[in-house]
């Protein structure tokens, strides 16, 4: 039953949340300013009052969301002090963590939270995609109880304020923001019919914000430009792959893929990986080859398919498989996956390996260097048990060591490389860190992955089986070390080479030399078929790709990410092309360069290369 102290106006509650959650706005405000730096110096020169007024209104906008759909409703229900009190302290506390969350992520890979990061967040194995140290949930946990104290004494002095004074103070303040709101959405409005690059790029820097779009109306009364450089619709289709059956022949020849997650060439020599390194001069080694991705899921898709990651969606509904994987299973091969982190969590079980998902799931070990050494050990045991009158198999070994940057504790490990951080210092990094001990702890765990795949390719030439297996060494895509100064670290972020480069080595007994020609994930599926299965349809049937060996030049690569896909040119040029229908145009080095070079015909001849693969209406 409610006690008469706690049951109180309606009115004075509802002030008082007024006025509290505008005391939040401040700390939000606060927050916004870690946004703002990332904005470049050329916008806030170009347009600053637009910047200004909508970073103003668009926290405040959001600060004041849990007080429009918690707080208030549930104030006019009951009227109840106490309980007004514990829902504005906790939807306000939490609401700030999430924006703290979101601005770390944000100053990393440039993506806010959507869709994508909360699946691998609350999806199958999470504990896997994201290895935190107990520092950064000691840190979190101090931080709730700050910000409750915080808040506990804000709502307090919130209600006094609201017993005080009268209405004059908030209406003056709504109108002020309405003001300033109104004048960011027109502006906003008036910039993409104008098509200016500065103050739509600027938008992306904020989280959730997607402020007036009136093209069509402004271009009816002539205050706008009636153009669009791309328009696109890439989920929802239906597909024909491959184009037409393909025509193989029996292999005979055992395929080992080696894949290391977030794999730098930086971490590949001599010294950081040695047995790796001695490995390659008895291999093919194509030293300029990307991922079509800077991320996993699409960073596999690619390495798989021999398709564009904006494939991913659909194929992942429709369960469609790669064809080598297909061919595989036709020829009763002996498939044997060991991933150190499941492969349900980006769900590669539902298209690359969905035929065999029952192996997708994570090597045990509490961590990836554990887990690491334990998929090693099961590949050799399984090489152990074969017979002479085996079938030939297929196996992949996904390493996530690079990726999770833990480092092995005890088992005689010494670190080869000093001084070196024992765990990735999340909190710590920005456009500013150095990265000589972050970079140090990576190359000490390619040198670990190094003594496993070194252990793999000793025993398979050991047991006579190297000569008639064809080897792939490579990653699903790269990691930086804000190697371009923008204050990217790890991958995920942009189409630079640090974020896409990946070493790779295609053993096949035959010949060994180093190519420099731009190769591309695209390439090794048809290589594959080609040298396993003697496939006699082109590439172009089931593949943007060709052969590894095929030295003609690329033009452009198509590129993918969580945010958008875009290409990369022979010249580094960036072009991203935003799931939004915006576009962003960068040097190699990332600076952004005016929006009047969009490059039309390579965007056509990307779009063409994709739309290949739809299936033709009759």
């Amino acid at each position: 039953m409610q006690s008469n102290d706690n049951v109180v106006s309606r009115r004075t509650l509802l002030k008082a949340g007024f006025y509290f959650f505008l005391l939040n706005s401040a700390l939000f405000l606060l927050l916004s300013f870690r946004y703002l730096s990332f904005v470049s110096d050329e916008a806030r020169a170009d347009s600053p009052l637009f910047l200004y007024s909508l970073q103003l209104s668009h926290f405040i906008f959001l600060a004041f969301l849990p007080y429009i759909f918690a707080y208030l409703p549930l104030t006019i229900l009951t009227k109840n002090k106490r309980t007004s009190q514990i829902v504005a302290m906790v939807t306000s506390s939490l609401s700030l963590i999430i924006f703290l969350i979101d601005s770390y992520i944000f100053s990393l890979y440039r993506f806010h939270i959507n869709k994508s990061v909360m699946d691998q967040l609350l999806g199958p194995d999470a504990g896997q995609v994201f290895e935190l140290s107990w520092v950064l949930y000691l840190l979190a946990v101090l931080l709730l109880a700050l910000l409750l104290t915080v808040e506990y004494w804000a709502f307090k002095w919130s209600y006094r304020w609201a017993e005080k004074l009268d209405l004059k103070p908030l209406c003056l303040i709504s109108s002020v923001f309405f003001v300033v709101f109104f004048f960011a959405q027109l502006s906003h409005a008036y910039a993409v019919a104008h098509n200016n690059r500065y103050m739509v790029g600027m938008v992306r820097c904020f989280p959730f914000c997607s402020p007036l779009n009136a093209n069509r109306l402004l271009a009816t009364i002539g205050w706008g430009e009636s153009k669009h450089p791309i328009r696109f619709k890439l989920e929802g289709k239906t597909y024909q792959y491959p184009k037409h059956a393909l025509k193989t022949k029996q292999g005979t020849r055992n395929v080992l893929m080696l894949v290391l997650d977030s794999w730098n060439p930086l971490a590949f020599d001599s010294i950081t990986m040695p047995r790796v390194y001695e490995f390659s001069k008895r291999s093919s080694l194509y030293t300029h080859h990307y991922s079509g991705s800077n991320g996993t899921r699409t960073g596999m898709f690619t390495l798989f398919f021999g398709l564009p990651g904006v494939y991913w969606p659909d194929f992942e509904s429709q369960h469609v498989t790669p064809v080598l994987m297909d061919e595989l299973g036709r020829q009763n091969y002996e498939v044997k996956l060991y991933p150190s982190a499941s492969m349900r969590n980006p769900p590669l079980d539902q298209n690359v390996f969905f035929r065999y998902a029952d192996q997708c799931l994570a090597t045990e070990g509490e961590k990836a260097w554990q887990r690491d050494y334990n998929l090693s050990k099961k590949f050799l045991d399984f090489i152990e048990s074969r017979t002479s009158d085996s079938h030939p198999f297929f196996s992949l070994l996904f390493f996530d060591s690079l990726h999770s940057k833990i480092e092995p504790q005890g088992n005689g490990y010494k670190p080869k490389y000093s001084p070196a951080w024992s765990y990735p210092k999340y909190e710590l990094l920005d456009k500013n860190t150095d990265p000589v001990e972050f970079l140090n702890l990576y190359k000490n765990m390619a040198n670990y992955v190094d003594g496993l795949i070194g252990n793999v390719l000793s025993r398979l030439e050991e047991k006579g089986l190297l000569d008639s297996t064809l080897v792939i060494v490579t990653g699903d895509h790269s990691q930086e070390f804000n190697d371009n100064g923008k204050g990217f670290w790890g991958h995920n972020g942009n189409y630079s080479q640090s974020q896409l480069c990946v070493p790779l080595i295609y053993f096949d007994n035959t010949s060994s030399r180093s190519y420099d020609h731009w190769t591309a994930h695209y390439d090794v599926v048809p290589t594959l078929m080609e040298d396993l299965f003697f496939v006699e349809n082109p590439a172009s049937d089931y593949s943007i790709g060709k052969s590894l060996r095929d030295t003609m030049p690329r033009d452009f690569l198509l590129v993918d990410s969580y945010i958008g896909f875009g290409f990369v040119d022979k010249s580094g040029d960036i072009t991203n092309l935003y799931y939004d229908h915006t576009t962003e145009l960068q040097d190699e080095n990332l600076n952004v360069r005016d929006n009047s070079q969009f490059d039309t015909l390579t965007y056509r001849r990307s779009m063409a290369l994709i739309e290949g693969f739809y299936k033709k209406r009759p």
